[in-house]
């Protein structure tokens, strides 16, 4: 805040130097003797102009608040603008003063004004705020040079009224050279009283900054209008959005190449995706023709199964068959190396004393078998005898009656393992071999 307070101090008291005093406006007295005059070269504007400035009006008590006038000895008139549009003169022409009830400026805050003439056309404008408010119809001479132009009242030597005194503020009042266009006037004054969309044009020949630096008269100061710091921080903002601008534009470049990479990226893994789906297509088909395979196989195994269970039973049936044939083979095999003399280990005889009474039982049984001669020894028949007859124990009808009969001379003795074996060793077969010579 000190500095720009500094500068307001020094421009008050009509010091300011350099680029400050461009952002300047001069702020006039009430009194007559508050003006600015000077003799500027005119001829540049000789066949057409345009004068633009921003305007605040403060004292409301002239009848006739004169912001400009270019006074020449043969017309007084040559350029009249004052604040509220009455007497607005072109080459002494007053055609624009015509329009003065069609508008009203404003008191105490900033508005934009706006002459332009042409020679070639006869015709003067007049702009309030960037808005047409009335065209005139001038002669059609030329501009006269050589003349004053003074700020803040009429030219000292038209008139000494007090009527025309301006007793107000004014800022960036420039005259160009050309006719400015209802569009370059329109944005200036839409921009606000800091735009310097008009600063830049090759016909801005009498310059402001010339204007601040003219002797001044009376009570006539430059003040601040802020625009200064507006348009610095404009011009920090414009270079920091440049520089940010730059900064983006080169992450952007970044972001850009990322992007490009990611996509790159992405068109590889989608190309991957592709020939993964291709080859899951392909792992799909081969699954579901192991699926068939194997539902075929689990049918076949099912069938195998179905067929094994029935083996089972086969051999399970066989087996039982085979455990019978076995038994009876078992059975059969005890009697392949029997002897007539074994049945000396059954029970009855085994280890007792040889009787009358056993001999009888054992020739008595045999004896029996005699009426089967003939007769074809089956199960049924052994059978029989095992149940009926379980005495009987040889199987061997040619052992039967003349076997035993040696035993009788061994009655009362006790059968034992060396006895049978003797009758074993020594008597098997020859009276059977006998018996059947016989």
């Amino acid at each position: 805040m000190f500095p720009l307070f500094l500068v307001v101090i020094l421009c008050v008291v009509g010091h300011c130097t350099g680029s400050e005093r461009y952002y300047n406006a001069l702020h006039f007295g009430t009194s007559i003797n508050d003006y600015v005059l000077f003799n500027p070269d005119m001829s540049a504007f000789q066949e057409s102009l345009s004068v633009c400035a921003w305007i605040k009006r403060i004292y409301t008590s002239s009848s006739y608040p004169t912001v400009l006038n270019y006074y020449h000895r043969s017309y007084n008139g040559e350029v009249l603008i004052t604040a509220n549009g009455h007497y607005t003169y072109v080459l002494s022409d007053s055609d624009l003063d015509n329009y003065k009830s069609r508008f009203t400026t404003p008191t105490g805050r900033w508005f934009h004004l706006c002459v332009t003439w042409a020679k070639s056309t006869t015709t003067s404008k007049l702009y309030l705020d960037g808005v047409l408010v009335g065209t005139g119809s001038t002669t059609s001479r030329s501009l006269y040079t050589g003349g004053g132009l003074c700020l803040g009242r009429l030219h000292p030597s038209w008139s000494s009224s007090s009527n025309y005194v301006f007793g107000g503020e004014v800022f960036n009042l420039n005259m160009f050279s050309e006719v400015l266009s209802d569009s370059e006037i329109k944005k200036a004054a839409q921009e606000g009283l800091c735009s310097r969309s008009l600063q830049d044009l090759e016909s801005r020949v009498l310059k402001w900054e010339y204007i601040l630096s003219r002797s001044k008269s009376g009570f006539v100061v430059e003040t601040e209008t802020g625009c200064g710091a507006f348009l610095d921080m404009q011009q920090n903002l414009t270079s920091l959005l440049n520089e940010t601008t730059i900064r983006l534009e080169k992450e952007l470049e970044v972001v850009s190449e990322t992007l490009n990479d990611t996509e790159h990226s992405l068109n590889s893994t989608l190309e991957e995706l592709s020939g993964t789906q291709v080859k899951l297509g392909t792992t799909e088909d081969t699954l579901n023709s192991t699926l068939k395979e194997l539902q075929t196989t689990e049918e076949l195994l099912e069938t195998e199964i179905a067929q094994h269970n029935e083996t089972a039973e086969e051999l399970e049936t066989c087996s039982d068959k085979l455990f019978d044939t076995r038994s009876k083979l078992s059975a059969a095999r005890k009697f392949e190396n029997i002897s007539r003399w074994d049945v000396l280990y059954t029970e009855p005889y085994y280890n007792r004393v040889f009787t009358d009474d056993l001999y009888n039982q054992l020739t008595t049984s045999w004896t029996m078998l005699r009426k089967l001669v003939g007769v074809n020894i089956t199960d049924g028949v052994v059978s029989h005898f095992q149940k009926y007859h379980v005495e009987s124990m040889c199987d061997v009808l040619g052992e039967l009656s003349t076997g035993w009969e040696m035993l009788r001379q061994f009655v009362g003795v006790g059968m034992t393992d060396g006895l049978v074996d003797h009758f074993i060793e020594a008597h098997d077969g020859s009276e059977c071999e006998n018996n059947t010579e016989s």
